[in-house]
């Protein structure tokens, strides 16, 4: 039976935890998540093979693709976007990119309050922004001090996303924990949401670019300081 064209891949590597999804017209049919931290390029393409495997297709089966763009992790996004881009070259389908700002704050979406989303930046920063109840924003995305988000009209939102512990504490804000959440499943809903499919657009896919929101020289430089402190803590064989 030819499958070609019928899958749909939704991919994470925005953050160190990533995630992916594979989703047909009967709904998500595969979804899991994995330590990407420094090794993106030796994890991500394996992690889509054993998915394609496990789930009984080829990667010529791929007929769109979702991708969580940033901001997050500068090696993440930009080995995402690379291998993202090149499946849909190889296979001529559309890709769509959402925020990843947005993505953290669908668990807490028609939940009543405003939704506060908080990615660690590093370099003692976070990547922040502020929705509505559907998803609409209120606080376009900002790099910032985490001290500097409690000047915005935070109270009573929903605290979420992997930098919430860089928050000061405050009675204004409400933490979840979205540990259990798959961002690469939510993309299936986030791009319902939108509503907007795509069609694939070569010109559109040379010009799509990570949505590092800072400064890629500063990301350079931190991801450089990461793998050298990571690199002075690694084991080294004595034999």
């Amino acid at each position: 039976m030819d499958k070609r064209g019928q899958l749909t891949l939704a991919l994470d590597a925005s953050q160190p935890s990533g995630s992916l999804a594979l989703g047909s017209v009967t709904g998500i049919i595969y979804a899991a998540a994995f330590d990407i931290g420094i090794t993106h390029s030796e994890t991500l393409m394996p992690q889509i093979d054993h998915a394609l495997r496990f789930s009984g297709y080829q990667p010529q089966d791929i007929g769109r693709i979702l991708l969580a763009n940033g901001p997050g992790s500068f090696t993440g996004l930009r080995i995402g976007l690379a291998t993202a881009k090149g499946i849909a070259y190889a296979n001529r389908c559309p890709l769509e990119a959402y925020s990843s700002l947005q993505l953290a704050a669908l668990p807490r979406r028609a939940c009543g309050k405003k939704i506060l989303t908080v990615i660690d930046a590093r370099m003692k920063e976070v990547y922040a922004a502020l929705w509505d109840d559907d998803l609409q924003m209120l606080k376009e995305p900002s790099v910032c001090l985490p001290e500097e988000i409690m000047a915005w009209d935070v109270d009573g939102a929903w605290l979420v996303g992997n930098g919430s512990h860089l928050i000061p504490d405050s009675e204004r804000l409400i933490p979840v924990d979205t540990s259990a959440y798959l961002p690469a499943a939510g993309l299936f809903a986030l791009s319902a949401l939108h509503a907007t499919p795509a069609e694939y657009d070569f010109d559109y896919l040379a010009a799509l670019q990570p949505f590092y929101l800072r400064d890629a020289s500063a990301q350079i430089k931190s991801a450089e300081k990461h793998r050298q402190a990571m690199a002075k803590t690694t084991p080294t064989d004595s034999r």
